[in-house]
């Protein structure tokens, strides 16, 4: 495929982000790839993207303004960054919450921001990278999903206010996949030292199993490229059936066997 069209992602140093990239200028697409430090960088230059720098905590907006300006336009864009913070809701400090929403929430609503009136110009895409954590929740993970789930609610809406400018907004709602999360995951400061220590434990059992599992990272790719590229995409793609078959049961099983489901398979230990 060939085209001329202009894609920014955001945070491409790894994972998502960064094959994403590799992928979508295999495919003819003008990358612009978005980091907040160096890593992937040689390696999404060597692939032909432009690479520049963006935080998100950081004043992410005027940084998007500048770069569509720079390029002159922008026909998708690729809310790809954030990160997790991860602990039961009482061993998080404040802070730790906030910032975990801060970077997630309101750092993908400013670069949309930036990003909107080139993409109404143009009738281009906005995509959400977005995760099933943003449809069902889990113990220990209560910021991170605040973050995920209030993302779905502001996409979705979205999707009708841009509607009328031809502008679709698509959630791609990634599961378990193998991208190297488990490297930059942040643990909160006092998490496991308090009355949720047992719990934590567990927790942290279950999450060392999980490590090299999941799918591979280019279900996401091929979902993005999808989200991009279909001539009407549906308002969220979930990239595996492992994640499919998830959600599906935490939406049609009456919550009372949900929960016991759950509590079968995390085996928490009770106080």
């Amino acid at each position: 495929m060939t085209s001329t069209r202009t894609v920014l992602i955001t945070g491409c140093s790894r994972g998502i982000g960064h094959h994403t990239a590799i992928a979508l200028a295999q495919r003819g697409w003008r990358v612009v790839a978005t980091l907040r430090g160096d890593e992937g960088r040689q390696a999404l230059e060597d692939a032909g993207v432009r690479v520049e720098t963006l935080d998100l905590l950081q004043a992410p907006l005027p940084r998007v303004q500048a770069i569509i300006a720079e390029l002159g336009g922008l026909d998708a864009l690729v809310a790809n960054a954030g990160y997790g913070v991860f602990g039961c809701f009482e061993d998080l400090e404040p802070d730790e919450f906030r910032t975990q929403i801060e970077v997630n929430l309101f750092g993908t609503l400013a670069c949309a921001r930036g990003a909107l009136p080139a993409l109404r110009a143009a009738r281009g895409r906005l995509v959400v990278v977005g995760s099933i954590a943003g449809r069902r929740a889990a113990p220990g993970s209560s910021a991170y999903n605040c973050s995920k789930f209030a993302l779905e609610g502001w996409a979705e809406a979205l999707r009708f206010e841009l509607s009328p400018f031809g502008v679709p907004v698509v959630l791609v709602q990634p599961g378990l996949t193998r991208t190297g999360f488990h490297r930059v995951r942040v643990r909160g400061r006092k998490v496991g030292s308090g009355a949720y220590a047992a719990i934590t434990r567990r927790l942290d059992a279950l999450h060392k199993e999980n490590n090299g599992k999941g799918a591979d990272v280019s279900t996401s790719v091929a979902a993005i490229v999808l989200a991009l590229e279909a001539p009407s995409p549906p308002l969220r793609i979930v990239p595996t059936t492992g994640a499919l078959a998830e959600l599906m049961a935490a939406r049609l099983l009456p919550w009372a066997l949900y929960e016991r489901l759950a509590d079968w398979k995390l085996r928490l230990p009770r106080a």
